[in-house]
């Protein structure tokens, strides 16, 4: 095994394999138990941009709080909100497309494909800067390729839903335990490789 700074979690979530969940249970809230780490997932779609959202503005939706930046925004969230929810949980939907495991989005690293919210994992690995929106767009060529890609992460967290695969949570550094909420860290179980 090559020498990686890899932090695999194995986590419950209130789930095992064989065994459904709902979006609830399986979607990524951090410490606070908010969605997006404080971002506002309609500021994406209004915006076109990452932007943090306020407790003064917290809206819930199949069981998740996300916090919004202002009324306009609570208005359009709550006329639709599965427009609004991120795709896959708020997890990284590239890490769906290879592992089927799951791995903290950065909020700051998205996409908007078939008018739906992709977060990607980004950040510091091993020394190197690793860019998860650059990652997706070099998967594909064309638009036809970016949908069999999105097809693909779909299928994994069907499955992870379903329970027909054991949940598992891949962190690439530190700093990604930090994004994960307490209950998920104090059932995870820590490998270092």
């Amino acid at each position: 095994m090559r020498n990686l700074t890899l932090v695999l979690i194995s986590v419950a979530l209130g789930s095992c394999a064989g065994e459904a969940t709902d979006f609830a249970r399986l979607s990524r809230v951090g410490p606070q138990g908010i969605a997006i780490d404080g971002y506002s997932p309609v500021s994406y779609f209004s915006e076109g941009r990452a932007e943090q959202g306020s407790s003064d503005y917290a809206v819930s939706h199949d069981g998740v709080t996300y916090w919004l930046t202002d009324a306009e925004q609570v208005l359009a969230f709550n006329a639709d909100p599965r427009r609004y929810q991120p795709a896959h949980g708020g997890w990284c939907s590239l890490m769906l497309t290879g592992s089927g495991q799951l791995t903290p989005a950065n909020p700051e690293s998205f996409k908007i494909v078939d008018d739906r919210l992709l977060l990607f994992w980004s950040g510091d690995f091993q020394g190197m800067a690793i860019d998860g929106s650059r990652n997706w767009h070099s998967k594909f060529e064309d638009s036809a390729g970016e949908m069999a890609l999105l097809a693909k992460a779909d299928a994994a967290w069907t499955r992870l839903l379903a329970g027909t695969v054991r949940q598992k949570i891949v962190l690439f550094n530190e700093s990604d335990g930090d994004r994960i909420n307490e209950t998920r860290r104090a059932v995870a179980k820590k490998q270092y490789e």
